[in-house]
């Protein structure tokens, strides 16, 4: 983005202080991948094939979710029926105006899209008369992963973005222009937190 890494994973992050806790429960940690589909933008954009990603979720009840990299900062986004959501939007100047030659310049919008879907890994094989009720609930479930990533970069109305693409000289391949992968990947449900009623109730 200028991928995730530089928009869903940058200055549009919400703040938490360093050891506060963050928001919402957590749902899992992942590792996803991700197949180019399409890229119109060109060089100028850093899109690795294939993407990898790493990140845990978390969500609060009505359907506020959270994202977070391995490491970084985390970004809000929405969660529905188990699909995620998360959308970052930002402008910025590529060309800046230039008033003695009558050039408005040339500054776009960048849109990138995060959207997947989670679902419980089902272990038919598995033979569920032999495990105890303590055995599976200290046993993690398995995730699924699938969605898509895109971001989407095009010219803000009254730009003059001709000197920007390739054929005017500039960097980008082409405006309006889209980069784009499919994604799949697996993660493991984080264990619900301990009881503290249970706990005192054996004692």
């Amino acid at each position: 983005m200028r991928w995730i890494a530089l928009a869903l994973l940058t200055s549009t992050a919400a703040c938490w202080g360093q050891g506060e806790e963050p928001p919402g429960e957590p749902v899992g940690v992942f590792e996803a991948s991700g197949l180019m589909v399409e890229q119109s933008c060109g060089g100028v954009i850093p899109a690795p094939d294939p993407l990898e990603l790493d990140f845990q979720l978390r969500q609060e009840p009505g359907g506020r979710a959270y994202w977070q990299g391995t490491g970084g900062p985390i970004y809000a986004g929405v969660e529905q029926d188990g699909e995620y959501s998360f959308t970052v939007s930002q402008s910025y100047s590529v060309i800046p105006p230039d008033r003695f030659r009558g050039y408005p310049g040339c500054s776009v919008t960048q849109r990138d899209l995060f959207t997947f879907i989670v679902e419980e890994v089902v272990d038919e094989s598995a033979d569920k008369e032999e495990e105890t009720d303590t055995e599976e609930a200290l046993e993690p479930a398995l995730l699924s992963l699938s969605g898509s990533q895109a971001t989407e970069i095009e010219p803000l109305s009254g730009s003059d973005c001709t000197p920007a693409v390739t054929a005017g000289g500039g960097t980008f391949l082409a405006l309006p222009c889209r980069v784009a992968y499919v994604l799949t990947g697996t993660g493991i449900a984080a264990l619900p937190a301990p009881d503290p009623e249970a706990d005192s109730s054996d004692e």
